[in-house]
């Protein structure tokens, strides 16, 4: 029978053949008297034959493995693809908030609550921890500073002390905060985590650049607003206003979570409390001014003082708010001010 005209057989009958012509040639060496030895030695072009041509399948397996790795990898990378991937993200949830109401989620701090969730009047402060403050009567202005006075003679013994000079170059008077965000992908998309103003913002989440827009392309004569940034990206990105102070010490870790604290033309006397974690604490003045309360925690309020003062433009407060609440409200005019958390443990 002619190859052309043999009939077509599947693959797997193709194997079977093959199997049964090697199982044939293998009993027909046996009965020759060959030994295993001498079988290895006669069907060695024939195994390593095979080996090679497994090595080299796989070889290619991984090659275009590695190839669709890097692939995929320099797409991702792309402005291009991460605008619609966020995209897509973003409208992804809002369909699914009918479903399920994720925004609880997105606002804390932890996906894990942690075993044993911090109480501020019965696990950080004490009524013996009171004696450290109920001689502090009012608060230290400083200039020309160290570490070792800021830290190691005032907060130490826990008092709030305010750096007079404590940005040599401070450039953001004439900054113009929705081109700033506008400019930056990673505050335009940011979605604050807490956010307190006098303006209707529509329903929440929203993004910073929108929020910002709605405050400040308008005629409104009046308003403040402040947030707080928990996303790292709009975190460090914010970090810029206010550059490290120069008596920060190297060992202390860049701040984790930053607020912004906005106002124009806002006449009020009502303090604003702030929600900080337990740490380090930095108040930074970029513009006008702002009037600071600083009240005791529980059990100190009756045992302490209460320090009530201004930050001005260029000064910086630095606390640490184991033993204090923040509470705030702008004066008039234009401000801007800054505050930074900061994990930080009192040594």
């Amino acid at each position: 029978m002619s190859v052309k005209t043999a009939p077509k057989i599947s693959q797997q009958e193709k194997f079977e053949l093959i199997n049964s012509e090697v199982r044939s040639f293998y009993e027909y060496c046996k009965e020759a008297g060959i030994s295993d030895e001498e079988m290895d030695i006669i069907c060695r072009p024939l195994t390593n034959a095979v080996r090679k041509a497994s090595i080299k399948r796989w070889t290619r397996v991984f090659l275009l493995f590695v190839m669709i790795l890097a692939i995929g990898y320099t797409v991702i990378q792309t402005d291009t693809f991460q605008w619609h991937a966020t995209a897509i993200a973003r409208i992804t949830l809002i369909k699914l908030l009918p479903i399920w109401d994720w925004t609880p989620l997105y606002y804390n701090k932890c996906l894990i609550e942690r075993s044993q969730p911090q109480n501020l009047d019965s696990d950080v402060v004490s009524t013996a921890d009171c004696i450290t403050c109920e001689a502090i009567k009012n608060i230290a202005r400083v200039s020309d500073t160290s570490y070792n006075e800021v830290f190691n003679q005032q907060l130490v013994r826990g008092a709030p002390v305010v750096v007079t000079d404590a940005y040599y170059d401070w450039s953001v008077s004439e900054l113009n905060l929705t081109n700033f965000i506008s400019n930056d992908d990673r505050l335009r998309l940011s979605v604050p985590c807490r956010i307190l103003t006098n303006i209707r913002i529509g329903k929440q989440p929203m993004d910073l650049e929108e929020i910002v827009s709605r405050i400040t392309n308008t005629e409104i004569p009046s308003w403040f607003v402040h947030f707080q940034n928990c996303d790292i990206r709009a975190v460090k990105s914010f970090r810029v206003l206010a550059p490290r102070p120069y008596f920060l010490s190297p060992h202390i870790p860049p701040s984790h979570f930053n607020w912004l604290l906005l106002s124009k033309n806002y006449d009020t006397h009502r303090y604003k409390q702030l929600e900080l974690d337990i740490g380090l604490i930095i108040m930074s003045q970029l513009r006008g001014k702002t009037y600071i309360q600083l009240r005791p925690r529980a059990p100190c309020e009756d045992i302490c003082y209460t320090l009530n003062f201004q930050l001005h433009e260029g000064e910086t407060l630095v606390l640490s708010n184991s033993l204090w609440e923040l509470d705030y409200f702008p004066g008039k005019g234009d401000n801007m001010a800054m505050i930074t958390e900061t994990d930080w443990i009192e040594s």
